[in-house]
């Protein structure tokens, strides 16, 4: 019989669970996985689950669901292939970012390079525009959007190796409104020359 998880626990709750010293089993999922609100898994214990939470209510690496049965499971990011795009200096990079946008492209940014789904075309592209495009394995935190809305953990950001950081989410999401502001400011000034 499958376990159901159907509620996330708070932050407060996760933490005080933290300081208790609580070892819970951990369920590592995808970028996408992660985007699913409804979910059928199999635990590393053998273990059937159900994941099923309310609409519009998404998984965040660092959640902890329980269920009826009070049994808990933390949710992980799951490192995946991912592209590597860096450029020679900054503004290059800011010209990737800008093509990326207008494609409405699901980037991860920092501030040496981007990070996206695997995509050929898009692989050719960015080489195109001067990048070095490479293919790695980290975990996938993309950017979450002007108009994104929802609940948002402080879990840090993801430097070029996929490792936590101590950047804030919040300055990560003022990295990517920079960049497009030196983008379109640079614009202008080329324009003007």
């Amino acid at each position: 019989m499958a376990t159901l998880y159907d509620q996330k626990l708070s932050d407060q709750q996760i933490t005080a669970l933290k300081q208790q010293g609580s070892v819970m089993p951990t369920l590592s999922l995808t970028y996408n996985e992660r985007q699913r609100n409804r979910l059928a898994v199999m635990l590393s214990n053998g273990q059937a689950a159900a994941i099923v939470l309310p609409r519009g209510q998404f998984l965040q690496s660092g959640d902890v669901l329980t269920g009826p049965d009070g049994v808990l499971l933390q949710i992980q990011a799951k490192p995946e292939s991912l592209l590597c795009a860096r450029a020679s200096s900054g503004l290059d990079l800011i010209r990737l970012v800008y093509h990326l946008a207008n494609r409405h492209v699901r980037a991860m940014l920092t501030s040496e390079a981007i990070y996206i789904e695997p995509d050929p075309v898009l692989a050719d592209l960015m080489k195109q525009l001067g990048a070095t495009v490479e293919t790695v394995s980290a975990v996938f935190e993309p950017e979450a959007g002007a108009y994104a809305g929802g609940h948002h953990h402080d879990h840090g950001s993801h430097g070029k190796d996929g490792a936590d950081d101590t950047d804030s989410d919040v300055a990560m999401g003022r990295i990517g409104e920079m960049l497009s502001m030196a983008a379109h400011q640079d614009k202008r000034h080329d324009a003007r020359k």
